[in-house]
């Protein structure tokens, strides 16, 4: 590692910082120097700051930290409680302030009880140790830098490169009367051996490149003051001085272009945060800004501390670049006036339905249609197979699993075994339609992907060809309404770490849906952290907006009708808003304060204070687009591209029976109200008579609810084609199971 030493020169006795190479016999000394103290620390030291590019490849890099390691730790003499105590020894040393490193290494504690110990000395005694030799800043220019001694660790002394700068000098420091520390030659060098290096003086040239001269070596006599080399009691304070020239941070970064390899990779630049002016404490927070600032045109190879503040600097930039590309909003106190035509559409497929006149099980089968069933047998027969087991599954036996699954949403047990157990109607229609081993082995190896064609990005990719399925299903049959939500609702199972509040279901796997306002599920998607919805990525809408974004483009499939689409304030957002109406879809939704495009509505304290039934409201008059803010229950902000205040409403509130007043409800508020149910609706029509029957599969709770949506979805349409003699959900769900399970009995066994 260069070393950054201040050495004295004959003529005047000034010492000039200087670079110094490695000293080519360091490693011929190490067999007689490694059981030293000083050898066991400046191995650590070298491990601590190894560099790639020392060495020609990552095998010898690697074996070069392994052999480091192992002189420092010495795995053969100590055991494990000992290498623990080393490595927590050296970070209770890093954690301490600097000035109290410096004396607890002189003492080289073995452990951190006597690391302890040295402190507990320190506090009864008073003194100042540990200084330091600091280069001070002057106006406008920074000067190198060299980092204190500590000890006779040989802890190597850094140069800080910094603009404007050449050279340093300094007067050399008074060092203790007497002999030199011995203990940090290698036992058995002779003093003739041990030579001291008198490095060569490094100047900056006039094209601004280093020119760094040979170094020269004098023998040290035994009993003579080594320069460079401070005794362990004795601390260097050198009063500094430096010299100006009118070299700029282009001369450092044209020497760093033209000399990529060891010479920048190898220096040891100082931390940031002692880089410039006072050193001590009370000055760092002050110099820090300063330092932030003269370094933003260097970019040092190897310091992964730099090239990270570089990346943030570069994506604030990018950030307050796309800022400033927004036009500013324009807001004013006024009403909406929406440019969308009115709901027209005609649900021609709800007539055809009304026409047809479907059972239950025909309604069912709409969504679980033959393509379903015989990919489930298809995928099912080809995981058997790959398990050596010839397991020949039918359509028929599947839909007799599918029945038992729905007749235990109505029917449970404690065990699915008592199905075939206990004698009544319903068990026996079970025992009748197929046999318990074959059910068990079949619900086993259920199946709905080929393994061999996975997609590992995606989650969800043994289910992905189903939901693929059933959500093309789900839209084709869907009542074709102007109001729809899109909300997150929960899959219950107590085995996922995903967790929703607000909601009947916390725990459990979270899926983003959107319904009619009667809770019939239109499109669905689990959620995966790498979400596999594909929107634009220009207009950086977030998870939230991307998802509604592509709610909105799945709608839009059926035909361009003028839908309006419901959000809570998870989704929403002003541009959000703006890119649905520029698709033609209207869009109502909570918002959150911090998405208001500073909009100068009234504060939300403020608002608590007035009467309930106030209410605010602005108007983005560039793209009309309006927030209100009012006063009901709770504070309120909704913001909508299609509808606003008027006409305004009356709404009933009471603090308690006795005393009920009628307080204004803005046009936007009731809108939201009402579309808002639709996936609570959903959720509870779902809960009711859940499949029970899981497997130990982690996706089987998964295609449970599949199947109960897709019931939920049957039972919307039976009650939209005959509103008069509609059955209740406990029967609809009857006659489905009962069909299956009697219908499809394997009159075989």
């Amino acid at each position: 590692m260069d070393e950054a030493l201040p050495g004295r020169t004959p003529e005047n006795g000034d010492s000039l910082v200087k670079v110094k190479e490695e000293d080519p016999t360091w490693e011929q000394t190490w067999g007689s120097w490694e059981s030293s103290r000083q050898a066991q620390e400046l191995c650590r030291l070298r491990f601590r700051q190894f560099c790639y590019r020392e060495v020609t490849g990552p095998r010898e890099a690697l074996s070069r930290l392994q052999e480091l390691c192992r002189r420092w730790l010495r795995p053969e003499t100590h055991s494990k409680e000992q290498i623990v105590e080393l490595l927590v020894l050296e970070q209770f040393l890093t954690i301490l302030p600097e000035e109290l490193q410096a004396r607890v290494r002189e003492q080289h504690p073995e452990s951190g009880e006597q690391a302890v110990a040295v402190l507990e000395d320190l506090e009864k005694v008073t003194g100042d140790g540990g200084q330091q030799a600091s280069v001070y800043t002057q106006g406008q220019d920074m000067y190198p830098l060299v980092t204190e001694y500590q000890g006779a660790s040989l802890e190597c002394q850094s140069l800080q490169l910094l603009p404007r700068v050449t050279t340093l000098k300094c007067e050399p420091p008074e060092l203790c009367q007497g002999n030199p520390q011995e203990g940090l030659l290698p036992p058995g060098t002779s003093q003739r051996q041990g030579r001291s290096r008198v490095p060569a003086e490094e100047v900056v040239t006039k094209d601004g490149l280093f020119n760094a001269k040979k170094e020269t070596s004098q023998e040290v006599e035994h009993g003579a003051e080594a320069p460079g080399i401070p005794d362990r009691n004795c601390v260097p304070q050198p009063p500094c001085t430096s010299v100006h020239t009118e070299r700029t941070v282009a001369h450092l970064n044209t020497l760093k272009d033209r000399h990529p390899g060891d010479l920048w990779a190898r220096m040891h630049i100082s931390s940031l945060e002692y880089a410039a002016g006072d050193m001590t404490r009370k000055g760092r927070k002050k110099d820090k800004a300063r330092v932030s600032e003269l370094l933003q045109g260097l970019a040092f190879s190897g310091d992964s501390d730099v090239e990270e503040d570089n990346k943030l600097e570069t994506h604030h930039a990018q950030k307050k670049l796309k800022m400033s590309n927004v036009p500013e909003k324009n807001w004013a106190k006024r009403d909406i006036k929406p440019s969308f035509p009115s709901w027209s559409a005609l649900d021609s497929g709800l007539l055809n339905l009304k026409s047809e006149k479907l059972n239950p099980v025909e309604l069912f089968e709409l969504f679980f249609d033959d393509e379903i069933f015989n990919m489930i047998v298809n995928e099912t027969n080809n995981y058997a197979s790959q398990k050596n087991v010839n397991l020949e599954v039918t359509v028929q036996e599947i839909r007799c699993v599918f029945g038992i699954l729905l007749l235990s949403g109505f029917v449970r047990r404690p065990r699915r075994g008592m199905y075939w157990e206990i004698s009544d109607a319903d068990q026996n229609l079970v025992r009748d339609a197929i046999r318990r081993d074959r059910f068990e082995l079949i619900f086993s190896y259920l199946h709905f992907a080929d393994n061999s064609h996975l997609d590992q990005k995606d989650k969800f990719t043994k289910l992905r060809p189903l939901i693929k399925q059933m959500n093309r299903n789900f839209l084709l049959y869907a009542p074709l309404e102007e109001y729809y939500y899109f909300d997150k609702t929960m899959c219950e199972c107590f085995d996922s770490d995903q967790f929703l509040n607000g909601k009947p279901i916390r725990i459990g796997y979270k899926i983003w849906c959107g319904t009619t306002t009667q809770g019939y599920l239109v499109w669905f998607e689990p959620y995966q952290e790498e979400s596999t919805v594909m929107v634009d990525k220009d207009l950086d809408l977030g998870l939230g907006g991307n998802l509604v974004m592509h709610f909105a483009d799945v709608l839009l499939e059926r035909g361009q009708y003028p839908y309006h689409l419901c959000f809570d304030s998870f989704f929403t957002s002003v541009k959000l808003v703006s890119a649905l109406k520029k698709k033609g879809v209207k869009a109502t939704g909570t918002i959150r304060e911090n998405r208001t495009e500073k909009c100068p509505l009234m504060s939300t304290e403020h608002m608590r204070k007035m009467k309930k039934g106030y209410f605010d409201f602005r108007v983005e008059e560039n793209e009309e687009i309006i927030l209100c803010r009012w006063h009901g229950d709770d504070i309120i902000s909704l913001c909508s591209n299609a509808v606003g205040i008027e006409p305004a409403s009356e709404l009933s509130c009471s603090a308690d029976e006795d005393d009920s007043h009628q307080i204004a409800q803005p046009s936007i508020v009731k809108l939201y109200d009402e579309c808002r149910e639709g996936v609570a609706k959903m959720d509870q029509i779902i809960s009711k008579y859940r499949v029970r029957i899981r497997s130990k599969k982690w996706y089987s709770i998964l295609v449970s609810y599949i199947i109960d949506v897709a019931m939920n979805n049957a039972w919307q349409l039976h009650r939209a084609c005959n509103a008069s003699t509609s059955l209740d959900l406990l029967d609809f769900r009857r006659y489905v199971a009962h069909f299956y399970l009697e219908h499809n009995a394997n009159l075989s066994d």
